[in-house]
């Protein structure tokens, strides 16, 4: 409660004032007094039925609640009118008020403020059919609101009757005021901090930790060859890697047959081309022909090739000159044959297929 010499007035807006600038993390109740809890509520006087009271509130300031008793009359009853005015220290901070009966029911709750705060500087309720005790908490709404106020009650009686004795009931705390939480830092790319909650979906550009959940389907800059997301945009690189999708076939080089690299994609079926050649001699052994075929291992010939004899000067098969490959020397291969001899000098040539 606020004096009535200008001075204190002033000091006391001023330390108002320096509390409203305070950091935000200061507990409710830091600084409360007496009558920041129910049981120290300070009673109100009436005067021709109306009664005032003053003071400050400041969340920052750690003494957000103050409470007030209001005790009709004895056997009593009419319409209590209940007003609250103040002043902040900057515009835009809010105050309110909540109404209890003696058995600390709710009888009148202020709404929530919502993103956009009213610029209003009272708050009005009455209560039909009044009696008994009342107790009414001052309150700064949100965590950096603080204000000096002023509560004017009217009571105008209606009708009278006896009063229920609260005395000789054992009434619990009123609800405590939940603590208004603290605003959520925004995630900042650019300085990322993997402990802020709203970081939690975001994959920065730079400064992710390793194996950060957002960044899995994520390629970074610069790209990394062994993450799969990077795998499908990144370029070619040189030389060319067939895991990444850029890269083309022909950037590899052909198929090296004797010693195939199986991460150039050439080598995957690839197969040697045919080599045609000449007999160079031939021999008759029982009911076979024996032909020595002028290839060999030097030229590629290697176990599971397939040899035919060709027709005359053409690429065209003869009938029944399927080779039996016996022997692949270095320079000459040695095969048998269901052909006679004035066959084999009639079509002397013989066309080896790889498998």
């Amino acid at each position: 409660m606020l004096g009535k010499s200008v001075g204190y007035r002033g000091l006391s807006l001023g330390l108002l004032m320096l509390c409203a600038t305070c950091a935000h993390n200061v507990a409710q109740d830091a600084s409360t007094g007496n009558d920041g809890k129910v049981k120290g509520a300070k009673g109100l006087n009436f005067e021709n039925g109306e009664a005032k009271a003053s003071g400050i509130v400041t969340y920052p300031g750690g003494d957000r609640v103050d409470w007030k008793l209001i005790e009709i009359p004895d056997k009593q009853k009419g319409t209590l009118d209940i007003k609250l005015q103040w002043t902040p220290p900057r515009p835009g901070l809010q105050l309110a008020f909540d109404v209890f009966d003696e058995w600390n029911t709710p009888i009148v709750t202020s709404k929530k403020t919502s993103k956009k705060r009213s610029k209003g500087r009272t708050k009005t309720a009455k209560l039909d059919g009044a009696k008994g005790k009342y107790f009414v908490r001052v309150y700064a709404v949100g965590r950096g609101d603080a204000g000096k106020y002023k509560l004017t009650v009217e009571f105008k009686e209606t009708v009278a009757g006896p009063l229920f004795d609260p005395l000789k009931l054992e009434i619990p705390e009123p609800p405590k005021l939940a603590a208004v939480p603290e605003p959520e830092v925004p995630c900042d790319e650019f300085q990322f901090d993997p402990k802020n909650p709203a970081c939690r979906n975001v994959c920065p550009k730079t400064g992710a930790p390793a194996g950060w959940p957002p960044c899995k389907d994520v390629c970074p800059t610069p790209p990394d060859i062994n993450i799969p997301s990077c795998q499908a945009t990144m370029p070619c690189p040189n030389p060319p890697d067939r895991r990444v999708r850029s890269c083309k076939k022909s950037q590899w080089p052909k198929c090296d047959l004797k010693s195939p690299d199986p991460q150039n994609p050439n080598c995957d079926d690839a197969k040697a081309d045919p080599v045609t050649t000449r007999v160079l001699k031939n021999e008759v052994q029982g009911s076979d022909t024996i032909i020595t075929i002028g290839a060999g291992s030097n030229s590629g010939i290697a176990k599971g090739w397939r040899a035919t004899v060709l027709r005359g000067d053409t690429d065209q098969p003869l009938s029944g000159g399927e080779v039996t490959i016996i022997r692949i020397d270095k320079a000459a291969t040695v095969g048998k044959v269901r052909l006679t001899t004035d066959q084999i000098k009639a079509n002397d040539r013989v066309k080896f297929s790889p498998p």
